[in-house]
């Protein structure tokens, strides 16, 4: 495999889950269980505890080699929403295995010097941070609980399309750190000259190792490019803004029981960067990816594609790129049409044919809150967790609307009645009889189906034979302008 490729899936935390040859695919139900698709492999992302949930596959870890950052621990050490990489095996089921290594990862660690409660981010040694809805906390009741200048934390997460983390965990117990005794910064090297450069750059943050750094492992190197942490030891570590770094650990040349094989099937999990158009070329996470117009798509749909938008891509390597069989939101994307009917700071009501959705917005939104008025509003975003009360978190805000601007909305079906009623974002909608006759229900590919043949297909919310949930299928209903009854229902995943 290429190592520069390597250094930005690591980086990135990208899902890359190698399995053999001649194992077989995903299947489009929506389930995200592979198929029989197993053998050895590698996968790395955001864990769930039980034993270890990544990238839909639950792998045994009571025998496995487990560290955080490199430090020795025990299966409990590992928790909920911890950046890791597991190297072991995948059975033919394709959602059970057993992990032999089992490493966690860590972005950086310290004491802030700069927070924003309303942002929900913070400065971590130059590292810019931003918490959301999903964002774990340990000995922290919430993010406010965070105290300038006073509490150290452990961040764990996942860059973005600008070098910016998107924590997933705020480790705050210092027993539970990988060591809580040194700061640390993980990140790509920049602004050295030549090889193993005593002054370089970690994003914002200038690092010095004029000191008698040590290089791990013994005889590794690095330079511009290279995926490194540095550590010091000797707090404070910023004296004059500069890290004063005591160790350098090179992480491909660490890791490298980790790294899959070249002519592997894999698959990346991560935040996009540098998309264009579909079908084209873009990273997930660092990774390059290719998709084609046999690309499947699941969670949502080929134009819910941007840029910072978080998916599992899933295909096979071709020696430079991966091409994509399949790309998998790992949040459901909605997507609402409707009228203004309530404004606020960050906040406001969309009324989507007589149902009113409540919309926040945060760092990441792209638009502002519109005004109150009859003009048609398009959101696009994903539900907020917890569940209740409903709140939709948009990504995107136009001033402008598709299918003749009439009220659309599409999510996860949450519950149906046998032919009658779907259940959307807690609306029970009437699907039995839409007026877009001969076209009432469509498939994925535009194809009218017959009311039974539509409800055969949806599936509400499922836990699968290895305990792991996952969510309903995507539909999207397009409502009658005014009269707020139901014109056609399209099946999106």
């Amino acid at each position: 495999m290429n190592t520069t490729m390597f250094r930005n899936i690591t980086l990135a935390a990208a899902i890359v889950l190698a399995v053999s040859a001649c194992g077989g695919g995903t299947g489009g139900t929506g389930s995200g269980d592979s198929g029989g698709s197993g053998g050895t492999g590698v996968s790395i992302g955001v864990m769930t505890k039980g034993s270890v949930i990544v990238n839909g596959v639950k792998f045994e870890d009571t025998t496995a080699n487990i560290s955080i950052d490199d430090t020795p621990k025990t299966a409990a050490a590992l928790q909920n929403g911890m950046v890791v990489k597991v190297a072991g095996t995948v059975n033919d089921d394709g959602i059970n295995g057993t992990a032999q290594r089992v490493k966690a990862l860590i972005e950086v660690r310290g004491t802030p010097t700069s927070v924003n409660t309303v942002a929900q981010s913070l400065i971590l040694l130059n590292q810019t941070v931003f918490a959301d809805d999903q964002t774990v906390y340990s000995n922290l009741a919430n993010f406010a609980a965070i105290v300038l200048n006073v509490t150290l934390i452990e961040v764990h997460g996942l860059r973005d399309a600008t070098g910016q983390i998107r924590a997933t965990r705020i480790e705050a117990n210092l027993t539970q750190m990988g060591d809580a005794a040194t700061d640390e910064i993980r990140g790509v090297v920049s602004g050295g000259i030549g090889t193993n450069p005593t002054t370089f750059n970690l994003g914002s943050q200038a690092v010095s190792t004029t000191f008698g750094v040590v290089i791990a492992p013994t005889g590794a190197s690095y330079q511009n490019g290279t995926v490194v942490d540095v550590y010091c030891s000797n707090r404070p570590c910023t004296p004059g803004g500069v890290f004063q770094a005591s160790r350098v650990k090179v992480e491909d040349a660490q890791d490298s029981a980790f790294q899959p094989s070249s002519g592997q099937r894999f698959e990346a999990e991560g935040l996009i960067s540098g998309f264009t158009v579909h079908p084209g070329n873009f990273s997930v996470a660092g990774t390059p990816v290719t998709t084609t117009a046999s690309t499947r798509f699941e969670g949502g749909v080929s134009t819910d594609l941007a840029n910072n938008i978080k998916v599992e891509a899933e295909g096979s390597w071709n020696g430079t790129r991966l091409v994509a069989s399949k790309i998998e939101f790992k949040r459901s994307v909605i997507r609402l049409q409707g009228n203004v009917t309530v404004a606020g700071i960050g906040t406001f009501t969309l009324n989507v044919a007589g149902h009113s959705v409540n919309i926040a917005t945060d760092s990441f939104t792209s638009g502002s809150v519109p005004p109150v008025g009859p003009a048609c509003v398009q959101v696009r975003g994903q539900r907020k967790v917890p569940a209740s009360p409903l709140a939709v978190i948009a990504g995107e805000i136009n001033l402008g609307c598709s299918n003749s601007s009439r009220p659309v909305m599409q999510a996860p079906v949450e519950a149906e009645s046998p032919e009658t009623t779907i259940t959307l974002l807690g609306f029970a909608l009437d699907v039995s009889n839409p007026t877009d006759t001969p076209n009432q229900w469509v498939d994925i590919n535009d194809q009218p189906l017959t009311r039974t043949a539509f409800f055969n297909a949806v599936t509400p919310p499922t836990t699968n034979a290895a305990g792991i949930s996952r969510p309903g299928t995507l539909v999207k209903v397009i409502f009658n302008d005014g009269a707020n009854t139901v014109r056609q229902v399209e099946l999106e995943d």
